[in-house]
C-alpha cells in the first residue's frame, strides 16, 4: 500500500510540481508588497496538479518510448499499469480545474482548462508534431507565473518573467529531445534532433538564448549599474551560453542529459537572484 502511494506521488515528479507551485506564488508576489496567501497559494496547488495530470499522461503515451530512454520510471517499472496512469492523469486535470473554479476568475479557469487539453493533446501528438511541442511545453510553463498574477492584478510584473521562462524552457526542451533521441528514434518519432541533427538543433537553441538575454536586459533597464544586475548576467546569461557551448562541442546524449539537468537548478537560482533583485 505504501509503495503504491509513493508510486503517485513519484509520478507527479514531486521537485517539478513544486516548482509549478513556486512559479504560480512567484507571479502572484514579485513585486507585490503583500497579500493574504490563501487564493495565491489555491491557485498554486490547482496549477501543480494540472502540471502532473500533464506529466502523468505524458508517460501514458511515452510507454514505449520510456522502455528505451528511462525504465527506472513508473510505468515501465511496473509499479503502476497504464491503465490507472491514464485515469490518475485524468482526475488531476478535473481537480485542478475544480480548484480554479473557486478562484472566481474567467481568465484562470479558461487557463486551467485550456492548458490541460493542451497537454493532453501533446502527450497524443508531441512525437510527431516535433517543433510545436517544444513550444506548447514552454507556453505552458510561462503561463504558470501568468496564472498566479491574475489572483493579486500583477500581470504587468508577472509577464517579464514568464517571458524569460518560455525562452528558458524552449532551450530546455531542444536540449531534452537530443537527451531522447535514442528512444524516440525507435519509437518513430519526428523530433528536431531527428529531423534536422544535434547541431542544427543546438544552434536554434541559440537563438532562443538570444530572445533570453534580450527578454533580461528590457526587463532590467534600471539596474544596468547595479550589483545584482551583473550577478545575473554572469550567472544567468554566461553560464547558460557557456553551457550550450560545451554541448555543442560534444554533443552526446549523456552531456545532454547532464546539460538538462543543470538547467533546472539554472532556472531555480535565475528566481532566486530576480527575487532578491526585485
Amino acid at each position: 500500500m505504501i509503495q503504491s502511494i509513493r508510486a503517485y506521488i513519484r509520478i507527479l515528479r514531486p521537485l517539478n510540481f513544486l516548482f509549478v507551485l513556486i512559479a504560480v506564488l512567484f507571479g502572484a508576489y514579485y513585486k507585490v508588497a503583500a497579500y493574504p496567501i490563501f487564493y495565491p497559494l489555491l491557485a498554486g496547488i490547482a496549477a501543480a496538479l494540472i502540471s502532473g495530470g500533464g506529466y502523468v499522461i505524458n508517460d501514458y503515451y511515452d510507454y514505449s518510448i520510456d522502455m528505451v530512454n528511462r525504465k527506472e520510471r513508473v510505468l515501465p517499472s511496473g509499479m503502476i499499469s497504464p491503465t490507472r496512469a491514464k485515469y490518475y492523469a485524468i482526475c488531476l486535470f478535473i481537480s485542478g480545474i475544480i480548484i480554479s473554479i473557486f478562484l472566481r476568475n474567467l481568465w484562470m479557469i479558461a487557463i486551467a482548462a485550456f492548458n490541460s487539453f493542451l497537454l493532453y493533446v501533446y502527450a497524443m501528438k508531441s512525437k510527431r508534431i516535433h517543433f510545436w511541442g517544444n513550444l506548447l511545453v514552454a507556453y505552458v510553463t510561462s503561463s504558470t507565473f501568468i496564472f498566479g498574477s491574475f489572483i493579486t492584478h500583477n500581470l504587468r510584473n508577472a509577464f517579464f518573467v514568464a517571458l524569460c521562462a518560455f525562452f528558458y524552457t524552449m532551450i530546455r526542451e531542444l536540449v531534452k529531445d537530443i537527451e531522447d533521441k535514442n528512444g524516440d528514434r525507435s519509437a518513430g518519432a519526428k523530433t528536431l534532433p531527428l529531423l534536422w541533427g544535434d547541431k542544427k538543433t543546438l544552434l536554434l537553441s541559440l537563438l532562443f538564448w538570444i530572445g533570453f538575454t534580450a527578454t533580461i536586459i528590457w526587463g532590467y533597464p534600471k539596474f544596468y549599474s547595479s550589483t545584482f544586475f551583473i550577478l545575473l548576467l554572469i550567472v544567468i546569461v554566461f553560464m547558460l551560453i557557456i553551457d550550450l557551448i560545451i554541448l555543442l562541442i560534444k554533443t552526446t546524449t549523456k552531456t545532454a542529459k547532464y546539460s538538462e539537468s543543470f538547467m533546472k537548478v539554472h532556472m531555480l537560482i535565475f528566481l532566486v537572484i530576480l527575487w532578491v533583485a526585485q
